[in-house]
């Protein structure tokens, strides 16, 4: 093969997938480039095709500008906002059903409970079978809840009247069923991907770029203790790892108010302390 074959093939095989009309133009500035170098004297060693290349800064520009080309013009269609999502949202079920624990803040509105007295949020700590939540009230412990499920035991603080209470739980109950859902991050994501919805732009979320979706399914919230004339919810999730970030939702009816859950970390192990109730000495059996 003739070194201009060579030329032509090499330069055609880094340019693939550019511009073609451009690229045929560069090859021939290449190419009358080098047919000006071609009169050696004789005898002479013929230079390689790497050194004809790289001596010529014609044809290092010509090249490195193909290149650079191929480059961008994959990574548009890697980003392309049109292309299949970085969320597989079968697998974000996996992904929470499997997490050992889960750490997360929950806050609260609700016109029902406009006038009572109430945590401003709350620090949730959850594992498969035990629960811990601490309520806060103008940064200050207001309430602690200790849920046993494997026991059926339950222990309240109430740090405002320095009093506890202890009680059994019917893990049946149809009430303490309803509060162990609502409290459950993992419950809302089966629920929501059960739910009519539909995915939402990216953004990014506390420095996480995250997708979401978006429901206003009433299905979402079978067993309401109020009627639900609307409801609005979103699940944003960590593109990366794939776990929830934040979980939202609005709604109007018998009462209105909202719900967000945020600050999630993933995947906790903890340590059984965590969950052992912790009453102070001088406070009282309510």
């Amino acid at each position: 093969m003739k070194p201009t074959d060579d030329i032509r093939q090499f330069f055609r095989r880094a340019a693939v997938d550019t511009r073609p009309n451009m690229d045929e133009s560069v090859l021939e500035t290449i190419l009358t480039a080098h047919d000006k170098k071609t009169d050696q004297p004789p005898g002479a060693a013929r230079p390689s095709l790497r050194s004809i290349t790289m001596k010529n800064p014609i044809a290092k520009l010509a090249i490195a500008a193909a290149i650079i080309a191929a480059v961008v013009l994959g990574l548009f269609e890697f980003i392309d906002t049109n292309g299949t999502s970085g969320v597989v949202w079968a697998e974000v079920v996996e992904r929470v059903e499997a997490s050992r624990g889960v750490i997360f803040r929950e806050r609260a509105t609700n016109d029902r409970n406009a006038h009572a007295e109430g945590s401003d949020y709350s620090i949730t700590y959850l594992s498969p079978t035990q629960y811990r939540s601490e309520g806060f009230k103008k940064g200050q412990p207001w309430l602690t809840m200790y849920d046993n499920r494997a026991t059926g035991k339950r222990v309240v603080l109430v740090h405002a009247q320095k009093g506890y209470v202890r009680e059994e739980m019917t893990l049946t109950d149809k009430g303490n069923q309803k509060h162990a859902n609502i409290m459950e991050p993992r419950w809302w994501v089966r629920q929501f991907l059960a739910c009519e919805y539909t995915e939402l732009e990216p953004k990014t979320i506390d420095g996480v770029f995250c997708e979401g979706l978006e429901t206003s399914d009433p299905a979402l919230v079978p067993d309401a203790d109020f009627r639900i004339d609307s409801l609005l919810a979103r699940l944003w999730v960590d593109v990366e790892t794939g776990y929830p970030v934040l979980l939202e939702s609005e709604f109007t009816g018998q009462h209105s108010g909202s719900m967000v859950y945020d600050q999630f970390q993933w995947d906790v192990v903890f340590d059984a302390g965590v969950f052992e109730p912790n009453i102070p000495a001088d406070y009282e059996q309510m």
